[in-house]
């Protein structure tokens, strides 16, 4: 079996995989940069027990991480608990993914794996946009050139921005509203984060393909992708576990290097 980690500045997507790369188990947990390795296997110790699953099971760890003090953490628990030195997801492993210069070195961890799942999914060509701390659009030809890409802030900071910054203002969930006229504070951000960050999809999407040659599939992922790909009618595919698609793919590109 192989234990793929994807660690984002949110969440971190545990994955266990079988001996025939197809998914077994998956679980979601809070980023805390705090936590030591062995704080983290006592976590994914109680995951494993649920499943019956030992840590001597496994052949093999793969971890694609944006926050560098769990990447330290991780690596130690690969190590020290698992007996495996791991494969880290970086421009500097075999992607597959060809970036031109002077930017081959510069696409993060979670666009590799977003992209590479894209791929193995047979989605490409492809906008893949990964609904997370920060909203990320990637473009990607069908022979795996990277065409570029767009960062904007998450609906997660912008709700809590407004909650932070503005002293009367609460804190609110977010919700596909049913109309636009709020009439209270709170009805009110709601309906300006979902139409907000629906129009600032679906425009962003529309200048992506007026610039791109050829017919590009939408694909949605990450935690809040379903919240949008319900709404909007730009949206080809929602596939929520496209990122450990993704990493086990690295996994086996990988293996053997």
């Amino acid at each position: 079996m192989i234990f793929a980690l994807d660690v984002g500045n949110t969440n971190i997507v545990l994955g266990v995989f079988g001996d025939d790369y197809n998914m077994m188990h998956s679980w979601r947990i809070a980023t805390d940069n705090t936590k030591t390795e062995d704080e983290l296997y006592v976590i994914i110790r109680n995951f494993f027990i649920d499943k019956n699953i030992k840590f001597e099971d496994f052949d093999g760890v793969v971890i694609a991480s944006v926050v560098p003090k769990m990447l330290f953490a991780l690596e130690l628990l690969s190590k020290k608990y698992f007996k495996k030195e791991p494969i880290i997801v970086s421009t500097d492993i075999n992607t597959g993914i060809k970036v031109p210069a002077p930017y081959s070195s510069k696409l993060g961890s979670d666009r590799i794996v977003d992209i590479v799942g894209a791929k193995v999914s047979s989605y490409l060509p492809a906008i893949v946009v990964d609904f997370g701390t920060a909203t990320t659009f990637d473009c990607v030809d069908g022979d795996m050139n990277y065409r570029g890409g767009i960062i904007c802030p998450g609906m997660n900071i912008s709700a809590e921005a407004l909650y932070t910054r503005a002293a009367k203002l609460p804190r609110v969930e977010i919700e596909a509203v049913s109309t636009s006229l709020g009439m209270d504070t709170t009805t009110q951000m709601q309906a300006g984060l979902f139409y907000g960050f629906l129009g600032q999809f679906e425009n962003i999407i529309k200048h992506l393909k007026e610039e791109l040659d050829g017919d590009y599939k939408v694909v949605l992922t990450g935690g809040l992708s379903k919240f949008i790909g319900k709404h909007s009618e730009y949206v080809d595919v929602v596939d929520e576990e496209l990122t450990l698609k993704g990493i086990i793919e690295l996994y086996k590109m990988n293996k053997e290097k």
